[in-house]
């Protein structure tokens, strides 16, 4: 039923997209991609920028109230899923050097990106802890050869790719909004609405990422998502569907 509802959406916004000027059409995107933003940065706990500030951050480009490192991973962000939204909607594939891409803009001026941890991490309060770092490279390897031969529908696919990414968190920083990003990728390649995962929904999307961490089941977590991605259409089509 819900699988049919999202089809059914996903449809009705491809129809009005088509009589809708494209100026209204892009003034969303860049709507969601502020909020996109604020909710992916503030994800992690440290950078707290309001969504106001997180707007006009964006347009000045620099705002004297917040560290370097704060303004970096707001307007990071954005390059990145902007560079995420060109390479899916051109069908580029998605491979490690992708992968590398995208954590490269992620953390530019903050320090070097795309490069494998060589080290250990812990995450706080999570039951289930990355593995050792001298496993990541085989670990990864191993994930892009499970996503060439995923079998399961759009939904699933980006669900797996986005919690395997964060299960082995093979970067120092930034892996949350990696994984998010990619997540992404999947959806708009295949011509899906991009989600965000509202900072209010933090512990059940946690709880979510630990069933497949620890247990290996995906499917509350793509089930989170999927309400997730009937809601988005439901606001994209409120606000276009005049």
């Amino acid at each position: 039923m819900e699988k049919d509802l999202l089809e059914v959406e996903r449809q009705h916004l491809s129809n009005v997209v088509k009589e809708c000027d494209s100026k209204q059409v892009e003034e969303v995107e860049k709507k969601f991609a502020l909020l996109y933003t604020y909710d992916a940065v503030g994800m992690q706990g440290q950078n707290r920028i309001p969504y106001e500030d997180v707007k006009r951050l964006s347009h000045a480009k620099a705002l004297l109230e917040y560290s370097e490192r704060e303004q970096k991973e707001i307007l990071n962000h954005l390059k990145a899923f902007e560079f995420v939204k060109k390479e899916a909607k051109e069908k580029k594939p998605f491979d490690e050097e992708k992968l590398k891409d995208i954590h490269e803009i992620l953390v530019e001026g903050i320090f070097q990106g795309g490069v494998y941890r060589n080290v250990n991490i812990n995450i706080f309060g999570a039951s289930h802890q990355p593995p050792d770092h001298v496993k990541v490279y085989d670990r990864m390897s191993r994930f892009f050869r499970e996503i060439d031969s995923f079998k399961g529908n759009v939904l699933e696919i980006a669900t797996y790719a986005h919690a395997s990414i964060a299960k082995i968190h093979p970067f120092v920083d930034a892996n949350g909004r990696l994984a998010k990003l990619v997540l992404n990728y999947f959806l708009i390649k295949n011509d899906y609405l991009p989600i965000s995962i509202p900072l209010e929904s933090r512990e059940i999307y946690i709880s979510r990422l630990e069933s497949f961490k620890s247990d290996k089941d995906l499917k509350p977590l793509t089930e989170f998502f999927k309400a997730i991605l009937i809601k988005q259409y439901e606001e994209v089509l409120k606000e276009l569907d005049i």
